[in-house]
């Protein structure tokens, strides 16, 4: 068994020359080959891994949000596991997503860390797949411009994955499978930034994040032919869930008793919510907004917790909890769109262009 030890990649998440990664394939106890892979400047990061057991020494790189992709055929994983001494590396192992499905593709994100760290990517599968590492800088934030995007001189900004929360402060937890939780960065940046100051403003439960693009930026389960939601393209909507008040996990899960208000329109009897704690939710919506101001253009959710929002949201900001941007969205006129179909969750929509994904695949 050999090894080479990775160069650190740069910390704009670019590698600066080529670098060694060594893949030990460990298919049996008494069979064990390797092979070294060079990954170029600007190349993906990408290699093929045979049937059987399989572990990949890498080095996780420093100021960088990073996803490893697993494709193959969708029943091949039998397990996959990603170890290390890093915080987020830590967070990816002990945080599986809470819909994670077994299936493939596989994603695994993990959130910027200060250092880059060595990790062990362990696979298990039945069938020959292709893992991919992608990393983006976070300091990608500005909006290109849009002239200058149709003439080939700037690009989109790009899909990050959502990742595991490294510590409770973090204050989300995330319900859908990995590979459809992929956001633009400047939408990720400031919904995290949002997630954080509730958590540390209330000290509640942490909040789900739920579907917002596939890791390619289509819309979550084209990989299975079945894509959800009429929306969701491109890294620019996220569903969220509601935040609790009765002790029970902030989920995306119906907060009041659901009815046909219409043959096309279901949603909340009046007077039947429970267990939502609206001041927690108006503060993490308004948050999102001031975290990115006059990005957010809608926000869907049902009539009665449109009511409750809008009702909560002046003391947040008579407390300067919530900045101006907050209280001009969470108002009669502001971006709270009343929408049947969710008693379960909110959506929160962002302007600007569809993310472009880092992955190949």
């Amino acid at each position: 068994m050999t090894s080479s030890a990775p160069r650190r990649i740069g910390r704009r998440g670019l590698l600066a020359s080529a670098v060694a990664v060594t893949v030990t394939y460990a298919t049996s106890p008494r069979a064990a080959s390797s092979s070294e892979l060079d990954v170029v400047a600007g190349a993906p990061r990408t290699f093929s891994l045979p049937p059987g057991r399989s572990l990949v020494e890498l080095t996780i790189p420093a100021d960088v949000y990073v996803s490893i992709g697993i494709f193959g055929p969708a029943a091949s994983l039998r397990s996959v596991a990603l170890n290390g001494t890093g915080p987020s590396v830590r967070a990816v192992r002990s945080s599986a997503p809470i819909a994670e499905d077994g299936l493939l593709p596989r994603v695994l994100s993990l959130a910027p860390s200060a250092i880059a760290a060595p990790a062990q990517l362990v696979v298990d599968v039945v069938d020959s797949v292709v893992v991919e590492m992608v990393a983006s800088d976070p300091t990608e934030l500005a909006a290109p411009d849009a002239k200058a995007m149709v003439r080939g001189e700037a690009r989109a900004r790009p899909l990050v994955g959502v990742p595991p929360p490294t510590s409770p402060e973090d204050g989300w937890v995330l319900q859908t499978p990995s590979r459809y939780a992929f956001l633009r960065l400047d939408m990720a940046v400031a919904l995290f930034s949002a997630m954080r100051a509730t958590r540390r403003r209330f000290k509640g439960d942490p909040i789900a994040i739920g579907d917002a693009s596939q890791w390619d930026g289509r819309r979550p389960a084209s990989d299975r032919d079945a894509p959800r939601h009429i929306s969701h393209v491109g890294g620019r909507d996220v569903d969220l869930g509601l935040p609790s008040s009765d002790g029970t996990q902030s989920l995306l899960e119906d907060r009041c008793r659901g009815v046909r208000l219409a043959e096309d329109r279901f949603g909340c009897a009046p007077g039947t919510v429970r267990g939502l704690d609206p001041r927690r939710l108006a503060h993490l919506l308004g948050g999102v907004c001031d975290a990115a101001p006059g990005l957010v253009t809608k926000i869907y959710l049902d009539e009665v917790y449109r009511r409750e929002v809008i009702a909560a949201a002046p003391a947040l900001v008579e407390r300067k909890w919530l900045r101006e941007e907050a209280a001009s969205a969470l108002s009669e006129d502001g971006v709270l769109v009343a929408s049947p179909w969710h008693t379960d969750h909110v959506h929160v929509r962002f302007h600007g262009e569809e993310g472009r994904t880092l992955f190949t695949r």
